[in-house]
């Protein structure tokens, strides 16, 4: 039989379990919200740039579609995703047969965007208020054929708005894209290209 020594042993070692404050779980933490913006069109820009035997040449696109989640603590940003996607035939360099033959060369029809997702942001410093440099990792599928890259960027955050400009130099046969030609072989584009763009995120 228990004394009374025992029951007022239990009794109170009950008790002090009961006020313990309870403790969470590892893992079940309530997490950071993320913020979701999407890419402007209108005040976003899409670049490529090239050179030919005859001239340089640009294509350019303000008709991104994507969008960006982030969150902010301790005075800098985090970033877990992003997908940008643009039209090839959004791309316009002025002049129909070239942008016909590129529209061609980058096989259109069956891959009708060029798609960026990222991956993770390998790196990223404070550069002043709102102000960041940063390296993106993530993988760019061109003509169906997706490379994983790494982007060095400028971030400004201003007024609710989200700015990510950089660039990426690349070949085309990175992609199995075959530099496009012209005027019977007489025009003939380089292999090396640039790709440079200007997002805008906003809220949505």
């Amino acid at each position: 039989m228990r004394t009374l020594k025992d029951l007022l042993t239990v009794l109170a070692l009950f008790f002090i379990g009961f006020n313990l404050p309870a403790q969470s779980e590892p893992g079940l933490e309530p997490g950071m919200s993320n913020t979701t913006l999407s890419c402007d069109p209108i005040s976003s820009s899409f670049t490529i740039q090239g050179t030919s035997s005859l001239h340089d040449w640009e294509m350019v696109s303000h008709s991104c579609k994507g969008k960006l989640e982030y969150n902010e603590t301790d005075g800098t940003i985090g970033i877990s995703d992003i997908v940008i996607r643009v039209g090839v035939t959004t791309l316009k360099s002025g002049k129909k047969v070239m942008d016909k033959k590129c529209y061609a060369a980058l096989k259109h029809e069956d891959h009708p965007n060029v798609l960026y997702k990222f991956k993770k942001l390998s790196s990223i410093s404070k550069e002043g208020a709102g102000k960041y440099k940063a390296k993106l990792n993530g993988t760019l599928d061109v003509a169906g054929v997706a490379k994983s890259v790494n982007i060095d960027v400028t971030i400004e955050m201003k007024s609710g708005v989200m700015n990510i400009k950089g660039s990426l130099p690349m070949k085309m046969t990175d992609h199995n894209v075959e530099p496009p030609t012209a005027l019977l072989g007489t025009l003939k584009t380089g292999n090396e290209i640039t790709i440079i763009f200007n997002l805008n995120f906003v809220v949505s």
